[in-house]
């Protein structure tokens, strides 16, 4: 559609994404959290160097369990409701990254975007003066869709769109990671993954984290 003088066209996660800007180093992480599943706990389990940022990884969640105040286990702290870990800290930037345990099974993924749109408005409610970053789902080694039928690379470019969509929408920022992660052919790079083809090694983490530090 035509807003004014400016020609809008559809969503892209590639238009959509922050472009890099510059570089910090990592104190820039110091009062930033970090919300995810086992691809988010890698960074506590591996040691990765984020500057003191509050990890907030469970190994096997989704967004549901954040909108329905699940009790999920830090692989650090405990047993933990990740909103209340999240409200007491209030952190000034929040990374997102959920979605690869949900979507392992191929079909509709119209509730797994329900879900992400409720947990961002919950967020937003209890971590008003925080800026979000949306993280789109990592790519993966093309062998993986054997097992877990739903991750593939074109049904993960079209949900990661509708992600950079969401994130617009609830004015968050939307990050690519796939800019980071992802070879020519759009798989996840090789020497980047675990044997399973979705879980990373530590030299995906650092390729990871320098993006972070390149798109604040």
């Amino acid at each position: 559609q035509t807003a004014g003088a400016y020609s809008v066209r559809a969503y892209d996660s590639s238009v959509i994404r922050q472009p890099a800007c510059g570089q910090v180093d990592l104190s820039y992480f110091s009062d930033a959290a970090f919300l995810g599943d086992s691809l988010t706990v890698g960074f506590s389990d591996y040691q990765i160097n984020l500057g003191g940022a509050l990890i907030c990884g469970y190994t096997g969640v989704g967004p549901d369990a954040i909108v329905n105040r699940s009790a999920v286990k830090s692989s650090v702290r405990g047993p933990e409701v990740a909103l209340d870990v999240l409200a007491a800290a209030q952190p000034k930037k929040l990374y997102i990254l959920l979605g690869t345990n949900v979507l392992n099974r191929d079909g509709d993924y119209s509730s797994f975007l329900t879900y992400y749109r409720l947990m961002l408005d919950m967020i937003s409610q209890a971590l008003p003066n925080t800026q979000i970053y949306v993280q789109s789902i990592t790519p993966v080694r093309p062998e993986v869709s054997q097992k877990s039928p739903g991750l593939y690379k074109q049904r993960l470019c079209e949900i990661n769109d509708a992600l950079s969509a969401i994130a617009l929408e609830k004015g968050c920022t939307f990050l690519n990671l796939w800019e980071a992660l992802a070879d020519e052919n759009g798989d996840l790079i090789a020497e980047y993954a675990q044997p399973d083809g979705y879980h990373l090694l530590p030299a995906g983490y650092d390729a990871w984290v320098e993006y972070l530090c390149t798109h604040t």
